[in-house]
Parts: C-alpha cells; structure tokens; sequence
C-alpha cells in the first residue's frame, strides 16, 4: 500500500512541476513591444512567429493573397496582433466572414489564424 501511495504523489506532483517550470520564461516576455522585431519586411511574406502586426498590415497580407489564382479556402498564419482591435479591424478589411478568425490571448499578443 505505501509503494502506491509513493507512485501517486509522485504524478500528483509532476505537473505541478511541469507548470512551476513555464512560469519563468513566460513571466519574462511581459513587454511584448521589447521583444519584437524592427528590421521591415515585405508584405506578402508570411508573418514570422515573433512579428506583431497592425491591422493596415493584416489587411495588405490578406490582399496578397486573394490575388492568385481561385483556389480552395484553407486556414493561413495571419501573425501576432498587439490587440483585439487590430484583429477584427484586420479581419472586416480583408472581407473575413464569421467563423473565419482564430485567436488567442497569450503572453501580451493575439496569435491569428484566418479561413479564406
């Protein structure tokens, strides 16, 4: 009896170790605006992992790409965004229907994924 009790603290204690672990670096990206680059890039690149964009940005990528040929819509990397106002500015300019945004709060950004 005291073996398996040993073996069920030691998982109850494993993701308590695994969470304390993420607490550090996540609490050093507070400054989001610190971290980002500033070199420019084109706009038809797709959006590095670590780039924020602004709204007018989101909206010259997502008219790059309506340019080519018809093809079938799919989900594409439409960058970070440093606030909810510039996704949805992003989204209406580009002509992104309901359903069609995915994002996320993390670490001071917005994430986003947009269907089109």
């Amino acid at each position: 009896m005291n073996r398996l009790r040993t073996h069920a603290i030691a998982l109850a204690a494993a993701p308590i170790a695994l969470v304390i672990g993420l607490a550090g670096p996540a609490a050093a990206a507070d400054d989001p605006a610190a971290t980002t680059p500033t070199a420019p890039r084109a706009v038809c690149d797709t959006p590095a992992t670590d780039a924020v964009l602004t709204s007018q940005e989101g909206i010259e990528l997502r008219k790059c790409t309506t340019s080519k040929a018809a093809q079938p819509k799919t989900w594409h990397w439409m960058g970070n965004y440093g606030s909810v106002y510039d996704v949805a500015n992003a989204a209406n300019g580009g002509g992104i229907g309901a359903g069609e945004v995915i994002t996320q709060y993390l670490n001071g950004l917005y994430p986003t994924f947009m269907f089109y």
